[in-house]
């Protein structure tokens, strides 16, 4: 019985625990990105954060979404890609295709639109 009851609040709580993903671009391709808003971590000026593409058309290896460690310098307007993970379904869901860990140089926020969206809600701007 007692194991009953620590089944039952464990698996409770554990559908209570989930990302909350908010849409932050959308483009007329139907590409979308979101963010994690249940995971940004901040240090100063800097800020981490989950992110998500769908795309309404897979690659040619099937990928249908990717999500994305990213970091945010929101004094100086940058973001640097940490890693990603590909997906064969939407929203980081299905087969993972694979896992990029090279992490890119910083690039201003203005040479991507979804971008745009993620750093304003990351960032509080």
């Amino acid at each position: 019985m007692k194991n009953k009851i620590i089944f039952l609040a464990l698996f409770c709580f554990a559908s209570v625990a989930h990302a909350e993903w908010v849409k932050v671009f959308e483009n007329i391709r139907g590409t979308t990105v979101h963010v994690n808003t249940d995971g940004l971590i901040s240090s100063g000026r800097f800020r981490k954060s989950w992110e998500l593409e769908n795309y309404k058309n897979p690659a040619e290896n099937g990928m249908l979404s990717m999500k994305m460690r990213k970091e945010y310098d929101c004094d100086e307007e940058l973001m640097k890609l940490e890693y990603f993970i590909a997906y064969k379904g939407l929203m980081g869901t299905g087969m993972e295709l694979g896992t990029v860990r090279t992490p890119g140089d910083w690039q201003p926020i203005s040479k991507n639109p979804g971008g745009k969206g993620a750093y304003r809600l990351v960032c509080n701007k």
